[in-house]
C-alpha cells in the first residue's frame, strides 16, 4: 500500500487582546458618530421648528397689529364723529333756548289780554302776506292771509278796528286787480317741449330716402349675384346727394351735432322754465327768443310737430311774466299803529 501525503494542519487564528480592543473602540466611535449625527438632525430639525414658529408668530403679532392699527383708525373716526355731534347738539340746544326765549316773550305778549293777542295774531298774517308778496308774488296767497285777517277782525266785537280793517279792505282790492298769471301751466307747458324735442324732425333728414328705401326692399327680394350687384349700385349712388332746397343757406348738421342740438334746445327751454318761476322777464324772454331762433333754422318747419311747437314757444314768449305786485305797507302801518296805541293805554 501506498502512504499518501500529509496534509498541513489549518493555521490557528490566534486572537490578540489588541485586536478586540480596537474594535471595541471603532463600534463605540461609531456609535457615537451616529448618536452626534442623531442629535444634530434633531438639533437642525428643532431650530427650523423654532423659526417656522416664530415666523408664524411674527406674522400673527403684523396681523394683530395692523388689526390694532385699524381698529385705532376707526376709535378716532368715531371720537371726531361724536365730537361734531356734541358740537351740533350744542348748536341745537342754543337754538332751543333762543327759541324758548321768543316763544315766553311771545306768550307774555298774548297773555296781556285778549284785544292785543287779536291784534299780534292779526300782524303775523299781515308779515305772512308781505313775504309771499316779496319773495315769491304769491298774490293769491297773500289774498288768502288779508281776508282771514279781517275775518279774524270781524269776530273781535270788543276791539275797535275800523281803521285797521279800512287798511286790510283797501289792500285787498289793490290785490284783486293785479291781473292773473298761471305760473304752473306755462312750466308744466315748457316740460312738455322738452319732452317733444327728441321727434321733431331736422331739416336735412338723417333716413335714406324713400326711393332707396324701396329699391331695397325690392332688392330683398332677389338672391345671389343680382342682389349683390343690385346692394352695391344703391350704395354708390348714396355715396352723392343732389337735392332742391328752398333756401340756400340751409343749416347741415352731422348725427353727432343734431343730438347736441337737441340737447341744448332741451336747456335753453329749461332756463326759460327757471326764469319764469323767477320772474325775470328779460331771461325769460331772451331764452324763448333763441329757442324760436333754432327751431327755425335746423327743423323743418313744414312738419306738422315743428309748427305746432314753434307756435306754442312763441305763444308762451308772448305771455306776460313780471307783474307789478302793489305791497301792503298801508295794512302793517295800521296794524302795529293799533298795538303802539294798545301798548300806550
Amino acid at each position: 500500500m501506498s502512504e499518501h501525503p500529509a496534509v498541513p494542519a489549518a493555521p490557528r487564528t490566534i486572537h490578540h487582546p489588541v485586536d478586540r480592543t480596537a474594535r471595541a473602540l471603532a463600534a463605540l466611535a461609531l456609535v457615537v458618530t451616529l448618536a452626534a449625527a442623531w442629535l444634530a438632525v434633531d438639533a437642525r430639525i428643532g431650530v427650523h421648528s423654532m423659526e417656522s414658529s416664530a415666523g408664524g408668530r411674527l406674522a400673527e403679532l403684523g396681523v394683530e397689529s395692523s388689526q390694532a392699527r385699524s381698529a385705532l383708525g376707526q376709535v378716532q373716526a368715531s371720537l371726531r364723529e361724536a365730537q361734531a355731534r356734541i358740537g351740533e347738539l350744542e348748536s341745537r340746544v342754543a337754538d332751543t333756548q333762543e327759541q324758548r326765549v321768543a316763544l315766553e316773550e311771545m306768550y307774555r305778549d298774548l297773555a296781556r289780554s285778549a284785544d292785543d293777542r287779536v291784534l299780534s295774531e292779526v300782524e303775523q298774517m299781515l308779515v305772512l302776506a308781505s313775504q309771499q308778496l316779496q319773495l315769491a308774488g304769491n298774490v293769491r296767497g297773500a289774498l288768502a292771509a288779508l281776508q282771514a285777517a279781517d275775518q279774524r277782525l270781524a269776530h273781535a266785537d270788543k276791539l275797535a278796528a275800523t281803521p285797521l280793517r279800512r287798511a286790510i279792505a283797501q289792500d285787498m282790492d289793490r290785490l284783486k286787480a293785479v291781473p292773473q298769471i298761471d305760473t304752473v301751466g306755462m312750466a308744466v307747458r315748457l316740460d312738455g317741449l322738452m319732452r317733444q324735442v327728441d321727434a321733431l324732425p331736422l331739416v336735412i333728414a338723417q333716413t335714406a330716402p324713400a326711393v332707396r328705401v324701396a329699391a331695397r326692399w325690392r332688392s330683398s327680394e332677389d338672391r345671389g349675384f343680382t342682389r349683390a350687384a343690385r346692394d352695391f349700385w344703391e350704395e354708390m349712388k348714396g355715396l352723392v346727394r343732389i337735392r332742391d332746397m328752398e333756401t340756400p343757406d340751409i343749416a347741415l348738421v352731422t348725427p353727432a351735432q343734431a343730438y347736441f342740438l337737441r340737447e341744448n334746445l332741451k336747456l335753453r327751454l329749461l332756463s326759460a322754465r327757471v326764469a319764469l318761476l323767477a320772474r325775470d322777464e328779460p331771461s325769460f324772454r331772451d331764452d324763448l327768443r333763441e329757442a324760436q331762433a333754432w327751431i327755425a333754422k335746423y327743423f323743418d318747419t313744414r312738419a306738422k310737430a315743428t309748427g305746432t311747437t314753434l307756435a306754442a314757444v312763441k305763444q308762451i314768449a308772448e305771455s306776460p311774466v313780471a307783474i307789478g305786485i302793489p305791497d301792503i305797507n298801508a295794512s302793517l302801518a295800521a296794524v302795529r299803529t293799533a298795538r303802539a296805541a294798545r301798548e300806550k293805554k
